[in-house]
């Protein structure tokens, strides 16, 4: 593959949107329980108050898929969601 196929084919893939779920959280409607931190101790940490910090990064890999479903799913505010 020729160096402009290369840079081409590299500028379409960052370009196109990523077919991957990402878990976002609703920060107005957390009560900062935690149990999300406990059930995908992968993709969320706490802050010093105990609310959530999640990732931004897509979930490719399925024990994050996984993880962020149970972390979701177990949420009492539902204020975790798959996007």
């Amino acid at each position: 593959m020729s160096r402009r196929a290369t840079a081409e084919r590299t500028a379409r893939d960052t370009l196109a949107p990523s077919t991957s779920p990402r878990l976002r959280i609703d920060p107005g409607v957390c009560d900062g329980v935690g149990i999300c931190a406990h059930l995908a101790p992968d993709l969320v940490t706490v802050d010093s108050w105990g609310y959530p910090i999640v990732s931004q990064e897509p979930l490719t890999h399925p024990s994050d898929r996984r993880q962020a479903q149970a972390a979701a799913s177990a949420c009492p505010r539902k204020a975790l969601y798959l996007e």
